[in-house]
């Protein structure tokens, strides 16, 4: 499981990276106006949208004496890693002009996800077939989750400290050389995980050439009735609903939390790291109880008290600090020490935010694994790649609607990315409704998730009974 998870820090490096700083540099440091930056981080879901369902299902298809995965994720890893230098390697001739950085971030976020979609739906896909227990499912997705908080805690959190020290009064984030250090560090590691994951779990590989079976009406017709039956599939709806909702909010908090740390709070490169280090910790612990929350829960109760524990967190951040309660800043003094009282509460808050998320999300991972072992139940068919491909699109989707939409939000709550703004002071109203976007849109999309997860018909139960009879399908409908 812990050979299995290290691929998790493959793409935790390379996505968090991009969520946490992508929209800072091309907006601060390259100059790109917010919302042209968000449109050309999303557009990729539209080749996402193609790409990843066929994914999936040539990856289930594919009969090769090194199995249907490992080849897909050793091209698509090292894809990935390059790709994810590509982003932060802008030459100076494109940066030069809006419509030429706009179509450079287009072009290469294009390869990056094409890397990132042949890697991540096998290497999932491959976690289904690992382990086939109902409990199981879950620890191995957490121990993914854990990793992933790992990698991102050890990489972009501390990037803040390593890369991005304010110095003779410039702010760090201008700075675009900084990106361009980081982004060649984590390519590097990234590479190294790739190979780690794909050789150390390369003696679960199947030959699967033996496998091969007559395709009816041609390989375009069978990949349509595979994707309508997926689409169709009522016991996937609710998970995927979920996914969506909590993705697209995860997405608006991450890529405007380091605007609320940099503008609202005016924290320092060591308070960020703390910051945003919280984040991963959260997460991390999250993921580290989910387990024995969907043992004692069941996976349902367990995902929607993840999504009222996130609720709660951004909550309490709004109510401090959008009222005017806590101002950012502010202290308290007790027997001649001076406590960071504002500081504190933030970073306890908004790592509840992401406790949450850690709680929640590697159980509805888990919730896929076990739709796909239903249809497997009903059909005697393997489909964890096409299962894999849905979730991961879902993500996608959400993360290119926050992308887009955060960028728009900037724009609209009048956020200054013009030069020299950074020495003087944003717009107060503006800095407020930026405070008002990350928090309270973030717990209102939890509230939304949670409403959609409460319909997710599985338990341990039914699919323990399914097990045992292969019947009883009608009454999950």
């Amino acid at each position: 499981m812990l050979i299995y998870g290290s691929g998790e820090c493959a793409s935790s490096l390379v996505m968090n990276s991009i969520f946490a700083f992508a929209m800072l540099y091309y907006t601060k440091a390259l100059r790109l106006d917010p919302a042209w930056a968000g449109i050309a981080m999303s557009v990729s879901v539209f080749w996402e949208a193609i790409t990843e369902p066929v994914i999936g299902h040539l990856s289930d298809e594919t009969r090769s004496r090194w199995g249907r995965r490992h080849p897909y994720m050793l091209f698509g890893g090292l894809l990935m890693a390059a790709g994810s230098y590509l982003i932060w390697a802008v030459p100076a001739s494109v940066g030069a002009g809006q419509l030429a950085l706009f179509w450079y971030l287009v072009v290469v976020n294009l390869i990056l996800r094409t890397g990132v979609s042949l890697f991540y739906i096998p290497y999932m896909a491959l976690g289904f077939e690992m382990c086939a227990d109902y409990q199981g499912r879950s620890r191995l997705q957490s121990i993914r989750q854990i990793l992933n908080m790992a990698a991102n805690l050890a990489g972009p959190a501390l990037a803040w400290s390593f890369f991005f020290q304010d110095r003779d009064g410039i702010r760090s984030t201008t700075v675009a050389a900084n990106y361009l250090r980081m982004g060649g560090v984590f390519s590097l590691v990234t590479t190294f995980f790739v190979v780690l994951v794909v050789v150390g779990t390369f003696r679960w590989r199947e030959d699967t050439r033996p496998a091969l079976r007559a395709v009816v009406g041609g390989w375009f017709r069978q990949f349509a009735l595979n994707m309508k039956q997926l689409l169709l599939d009522p016991n996937l709806r609710w998970v995927i609903v979920f996914t969506l909702v909590t993705g697209i909010g995860t997405l608006w908090v991450s890529s405007l939390q380091v605007f609320v740390y940099d503008d609202f709070m005016k924290f320092s490169a060591d308070q960020k790291t703390t910051a945003h280090g919280s984040t991963m910790v959260g997460w991390a612990v999250g993921a580290f109880f989910s387990t024995g929350l969907a043992k004692r829960f069941d996976k349902r109760a367990t995902v929607v008290l993840g999504g009222l524990v996130s609720l709660v967190g951004n909550g309490m951040l709004a109510l401090l600090f959008l009222t005017g309660l806590v101002s950012p800043g502010t202290a308290w003094v007790a027997g001649g020490i001076s406590i960071p009282l504002a500081s504190w509460l933030f970073v306890a808050f908004h790592a509840s935010y992401w406790l949450g998320i850690g709680i929640a999300m590697p159980v509805s991972i888990g919730m896929i694994a076990d739709v796909s072992e239903v249809h497997f139940l009903q059909t005697d068919i393997k489909k964890d790649g096409a299962y894999s491909s849905i979730a991961s699109l879902a993500i996608r989707l959400a993360c290119a609607i926050g992308m887009i939409t955060s960028g728009f939000c900037l724009s609209f709550i009048g956020y200054q990315t013009t030069p020299g703004v950074e020495s003087a002071s944003q717009n107060p109203q503006a800095i407020w409704r930026l405070g008002f976007v990350t928090f309270v849109a973030g717990a209102f999309m939890s509230l939304l998730a949670m409403l959609a997860i409460r319909k997710y018909p599985l338990t341990r139960c039914s699919l323990e009974e399914m097990r045992a009879t292969k019947d009883g399908f009608p009454s999950l409908r």
